[in-house]
């Protein structure tokens, strides 16, 4: 189905930004909102989560090397358990994409291209994205191993021009409401650090498993310190009025001005914004367009990358109204059902996996530890799966 193989850097620097991108522009508010000047710490307690789905999905492809998440379910829960497991899973990819592609829509007609309506851009943003997609994976993940050092040059390099304007101070008194306001300020971390747990489906078309672990785990960690930089830069530049705007970095990045010659960077910052929202839209538009091509048990997924993308443009003005109820959904029902497909189903899977795993070894090799090797064993369960 998919030909084109990337590398454990590449797919470190794509997963980075499929959650990265969107973290830079909405979570200082969220976060500010709840924490107050505590605001740095909720993305500690939003790691965790990070760290945990990602050795879930690493795991279950130790087990498993060949097979995606969606061919993983069907091989342990059976095909019809599987398959509609599998359905409830795509819904919520497809649900995930609305989200992402509406707050960008959000975001560039609110910022730069007022009086362009927003349909008009996404459907544009849309079709450049079902155009690289049928390029495969090859061309997301070198574009991502492109724009993710610029991107994280650019969380360095923000601050830094904002020195003379921040107050370290704001930072102070540390926890003075307690532990409850950080943890209400964690919500949406947790919430994004779980969609690490869709690199399950992405997995099989990466080459070698020498340095999975140390490149996965990176991610993670590279998308801790994005958080936390952005959301100290705003504590240090807007104190607690930083809930008062709603895309609060961005509106920092104007006020930048060294000797009256770098002025305007907001330009400049758009461009890169632009381009890693690209790089996140892609890659779960491509996650979908395989689940589903895999859950039809298509030969090849170019056929459907259109209709998918046709209805991506329906999810993303239908799955909320404005800004406002997007926040809401955010805060509300979308931690619990991330948590649900996240977290609680590839758990399960990796469960039912040891399990399957341990009762071969007991049927097919000596209690000393001679039997089959878990990959070896998974990939021949695959192929007979197939």
């Amino acid at each position: 189905m998919e030909r084109g193989r990337i590398t454990w850097p590449q797919l470190s620097m794509l997963l980075y930004l499929m959650v990265g991108a969107t973290s830079v522009l909405a979570l200082p508010t969220f976060s500010a909102q709840f924490a107050g000047h505590d605001m740095w710490i909720s993305p500690f307690i939003g790691s965790v989560t990070g760290f945990f789905t990602l050795a879930v999905v690493l795991k279950l492809h130790s087990y498993y090397p060949d097979l995606t998440l969606v061919q993983q379910a069907e091989l342990l829960l059976g095909r019809w358990l599987g398959g509609a497991a599998n359905i409830i899973v795509l819904l919520f990819i497809w649900h995930g994409t609305g989200l992402i592609t509406r707050e960008y829509g959000e975001f560039i007609v609110g910022s730069v291209l007022i009086r362009t309506p927003q349909p008009v851009v996404v459907f544009c943003f849309i079709f450049i994205c079902a155009v690289a997609i049928r390029g495969g994976i090859e061309v997301i993940g070198r574009f991502s191993m492109l724009i993710a050092p610029v991107f994280l040059g650019f969380i360095v390099v923000v601050p830094l021009m904002l020195i003379p304007n921040l107050d370290v101070m704001k930072t102070f008194p540390v926890l003075e409401h307690g532990w409850k306001p950080v943890w209400e300020g964690s919500i949406l971390p947790l919430t994004w650090f779980m969609e690490f747990a869709l690199a399950g489906l992405i997995l099989p078309f990466v080459k070698g498993n020498r340095s999975k672990w140390k490149w996965g785990m990176s991610a993670v960690a590279l998308m801790l310190f994005t958080m936390v930089v952005t959301n100290l830069t705003c504590l240090w530049f807007f104190g607690t009025l930083t809930s008062m705007f709603t895309f609060p970095i961005f509106a920092a990045s104007r006020y930048i001005s060294l000797g009256d010659f770098f002025e305007h960077m907001e330009a400049i910052i758009m461009v890169l914004w632009v381009l890693s929202g690209f790089v996140q839209v892609i890659t779960w538009y491509y996650i979908l367009v395989i689940g589903t091509a895999q859950w039809l048990k298509l030969e090849d997924y170019r056929p459907i990358v259109f209709p998918i993308g046709l209805l991506m443009v329906i999810m993303t003005f239908w799955i909320t109204d404005n800004m406002q109820d997007m926040i809401d959904l955010f805060m509300t029902t979308e931690p619990l059902l991330s948590a649900t497909v996240q977290i609680v189903y590839p758990a399960l899977l990796l469960a039912l996996a040891w399990l399957r795993q341990k009762g071969k070894g007991k049927h097919e090799g000596p209690s000393g530890g001679n039997g089959p090797k878990p990959e070896r064993g998974a990939a021949a369960a695959g192929a007979k799966g197939r």
